[in-house]
């Protein structure tokens, strides 16, 4: 069973379908004229005592943003300012996406506190003790009676799109593939079918629940297989959910399937545009770079076997690592 499946009085885990209220969320945020890929990179970017420094912070995901945070020259007056500075740009994250702020307003009244395992008592609480200050879980309630207060922002995106591309009708995006308006998006799913974490948790959010019931009448789907469904409350009509291989215990040649299978599938529905994300770059640990060559390759040799059925094909990749790789193979494959 996951960890939501049963009914809780409060979010104690940004984890699974609450995902979304943690720092380290992929939702991009301009801030101060600055584009970053989380709300943590901004976040550690405004701890710099020099302002040229903040431009580092710009590249990195969040993991990556948060190890540097510990290394920069920070600023004198950090202690005094940084709860009104994470006040700030959590405003920013939810005004940005107003989609992220529809799911903030729909938590109701429940607590909200960051659990962690790694003793963070300031932001959040200690999952092991129970205690911690709760500051980042304080702002997100507040940021929520806000909502209930004065109504929800408006859809506005500050933050710039990349996309490189279409080379051979191929186009990558760091746009989110929820937000893609093409025929088919492709889910990164598990043998269930029946929703999880990162890419396959969002897509069944932006579905609705009647994705969940449709799935569960296809058994399940086994890795390299691809099944299709309706998109239900997504911009595409369709969803084809593909599962990918974990790194090292599968084998790489499944990844392969994965592309060729959906790309087969979305031939026979007729459909012209497909979005992919990047199959089993999350927490099955396909190594970043070798899963877009394997997903570049593929994809170019399916379009060669079939060069008479025209689809345009885009890859979400959110993460920015992802998406220089996507770009650089598609450039030179």
């Amino acid at each position: 069973m996951r960890y939501y499946e049963e009914e809780r009085s409060e979010i104690d885990l940004f984890r699974e379908e609450y995902e979304f209220l943690s720092n380290f969320y992929p939702a991009k945020i301009t801030y101060e004229g600055i584009c970053y890929y989380s709300s943590e990179a901004a976040y550690q970017a405004q701890k710099c005592k020099y302002e040229k420094d903040k431009l580092q912070f710009a590249e990195m995901y969040a993991d990556e943003a948060k190890k540097f945070g510990r290394k920069i020259e920070i600023r004198e007056d950090w202690d005094e300012i940084k709860i009104d500075i994470m006040r700030k740009i959590v405003a920013e994250k939810f005004f940005q996406h107003p989609r992220l702020a529809v799911r903030l307003l729909e938590t109701g009244d429940k607590l909200l506190k960051e659990g962690n395992y790694w003793h963070d008592i300031f932001w959040g609480i200690d999952y092991r003790t129970r205690e911690g200050e709760n500051h980042l879980g304080k702002i997100l309630m507040e940021l929520r009676e806000k909502y209930k207060r004065e109504g929800l922002p408006k859809e506005i995106k500050s933050y710039p799109v990349n996309i490189f591309g279409p080379i051979d009708n191929i186009m990558i995006t760091d746009e989110d593939i929820t937000q893609l308006e093409v025929e088919c998006i492709v889910n990164a799913a598990n043998k269930t079918l029946l929703g999880g974490s990162g890419v396959d948790g969002a897509i069944h959010r932006e579905a609705g629940s009647a994705l969940k019931e449709e799935c569960k009448m296809l058994n399940g789907c086994q890795t390299g297989e691809a099944k299709i469904t309706n998109g239900y409350n997504l911009k595409a009509k369709y969803i084809i959910h593909t599962v990918g291989p974990v790194y090292g215990k599968d084998d790489d040649s499944l990844l392969e399937m994965c592309y060729i299978n959906s790309l087969n599938l979305a031939q026979k529905k007729q459909i012209h545009s497909i979005a992919f994300p990047a199959i089993s770059t999350g927490k099955f640990c396909f190594p970043k770079n070798k899963a877009m060559e394997i997903a570049i390759r593929t994809v170019k040799d399916w379009q060669k076997i079939h060069e008479d059925y025209k689809i345009n094909i885009i890859f979400s990749c959110v993460d920015q690592k992802i998406f220089q790789y996507a770009c650089e193979w598609l450039e030179n494959t």
